[in-house]
């Protein structure tokens, strides 16, 4: 036990030693700075848990809902994109939130680090996930069809597409940012009060 805490006053001894003006104040100040990977890798699993629950909850709703006598496909890729931006924003909150309160942070600076931290892995996890769902249903279709078709894009096609896939690409940087702040609002919110001393 005294080791370790001559080893962790020796660290920090010799950070604050090597870089005087990093390390001593403001936001990468690592006085009483204790990321705990336990606390991220929960806030992860608890948001994208969050996410996948709320995402078969819309696709219930949506299924129940449509009418297959109608049309207009459009109100319902409307309605799933922002139900898809709420859940995200819901679940990216919780996992900040218990990110913070697994790790028992008492800081900010901390508190900020782990949200973010949950943000990075819950997003490199969910595209993960994502891409190979896609790359396997790619794979079974092409199977299916006996070999993987050419495909040509005329420069029409091209400047047909473009618009809507510049406006897709700014709401997607939208959505990225709101949701880090998303999730380290949840961060800042579930870090523990500094307890008072007794009197």
């Amino acid at each position: 036990m005294a080791t370790a805490t001559y080893h962790e006053r020796r660290s920090s001894e010799r950070r604050r030693i090597a870089y005087p003006g990093v390390f001593s104040t403001g936001l990468f100040s690592a006085e009483g700075m204790r990321v705990s990977w336990g606390g991220i890798f929960g806030g992860v699993l608890a948001a994208v848990g969050l996410l996948l629950l709320l995402a078969a909850l819309g696709v219930a709703v949506g299924v129940t809902a449509m009418d297959p006598q109608s049309t207009r496909l459009g109100k319902i890729g409307l309605g799933a994109g922002i139900w898809t931006g709420v859940s995200l924003l819901l679940s990216l909150f919780l996992g900040g939130l218990v990110a913070s309160r697994l790790g028992a942070t008492f800081d900010r600076t901390t508190s900020f680090f782990e949200g973010f931290l949950v943000w990075v892995v819950s997003l490199l996890l969910v595209a993960y996930l994502a891409a190979s769902g896609m790359a396997w249903i790619a794979g079974d279709a092409f199977s299916m069809m006996g070999a993987q078709p050419e495909i040509s894009i005329t420069p029409d096609a091209v400047q047909e597409i473009q618009p809507p896939a510049a406006k897709a690409a700014w709401v997607t940087f939208g959505s990225l940012v709101l949701s880090l702040s998303a999730a380290l609002g949840g961060a800042m919110a579930g870090r523990r009060r500094q307890p008072l001393p007794p009197r």
